[in-house]
């Protein structure tokens, strides 16, 4: 995996949510850094919040010729900086994600910003690897993830959709800080809170010109070929990982008790995500 600029610039705005100064964060997959001086200069000039000792220290990696993606986390002032691969690179924890590793390996740590950048789409077991993200993440740490949506053919075993996200974080209490869509090169659409719902629209083949469907004529205009999905959630609460619902089916199970009982709307009220026994009347 590479960390590129739209990862770099969601790790420095993770920085100034959590106070990096006081944090720990692990990455999901070893990352190789590719950000150059250009992109650091850029860091400097569009994110005025940062410290004083925080620029200077990202003004001492512009002085290098290489560094790492560790060097970089800890410019920002995070305590500490690791990572999980099952090919051991950069001396990650040489941990399979396919499986639950709180068991497997028995690992107890737990960080305040865990990061998902290009690596869930590579992992077949998508539930143990979204219930590690949530052992890994303490309570109201992030979880930032940076996952392929449009246009990324054959490049791992899924593409991600924004309910996806919505009924994650219905299930589990999680909040939605920010959803975003972006380019590797760094550009980005950032979506406002009040719009998440139009986010959320079934788009069929022969849906007519909705907000969302005229939005993503947008985003392809602007982001080009290959758009990720950037989601940053806030874990609020200390308890089980509970796997989602695709929130329109909840209406079809509301009179009755299930694992999903708890679990709020998420992506149900959107435009045209009708439940099966509404399609049955």
């Amino acid at each position: 995996m590479t960390f590129n600029p739209i990862a770099a610039q969601n790790v420095v705005e993770s920085s100034r949510i959590l106070d990096s100064n006081n944090a720990n964060a692990i990455d999901l997959g070893s990352q190789t850094s590719v950000i150059n001086n250009n992109f650091l200069e850029s860091i400097l000039k569009n994110n005025k919040f940062l410290n004083k000792k925080q620029k200077e220290n990202i003004n001492k990696l512009k002085r290098k010729k290489n560094f790492t993606t560790s060097e970089f986390f800890l410019s920002l002032g995070y305590v500490s900086y690791s990572s999980i691969d099952i090919n051991g690179a950069y001396n990650s924890h040489k941990f399979d994600l396919n499986k639950n590793i709180f068991e497997k390996y028995n690992f107890k740590e737990k960080f305040n910003l865990v990061i998902n950048n290009g690596t869930g789409e590579h992992i077949f077991d998508q539930y143990n690897f979204f219930l590690n993200f949530h052992n890994l993440t303490k309570i109201n740490g992030l979880m930032l993830s940076i996952l392929p949506f449009i246009d990324w053919i054959n490049h791992g075993f899924y593409n991600f959709n924004p309910i996806f996200f919505a009924d994650l974080a219905a299930s589990n209490k999680y909040e939605i800080v920010k959803i975003s869509f972006a380019n590797r090169n760094g550009a980005e659409l950032t979506i406002d809170k009040n719009d998440y719902e139009v986010l959320f629209e079934q788009i069929k083949p022969n849906t007519s010109a909705t907000k969302f469907k005229r939005s993503l004529e947008y985003i392809k205009e602007k982001l080009g070929i290959n758009i990720l999905l950037v989601v940053i959630l806030r874990k609020k609460l200390d308890c089980d990982f509970k796997t989602p619902l695709q929130g329109k089916y909840l209406q079809d199970i509301n009179n009755e008790k299930t694992d999903y009982s708890d679990q709020t709307a998420g992506s149900a009220n959107a435009a045209h995500q009708v439940s099966d026994n509404v399609k049955r009347e």
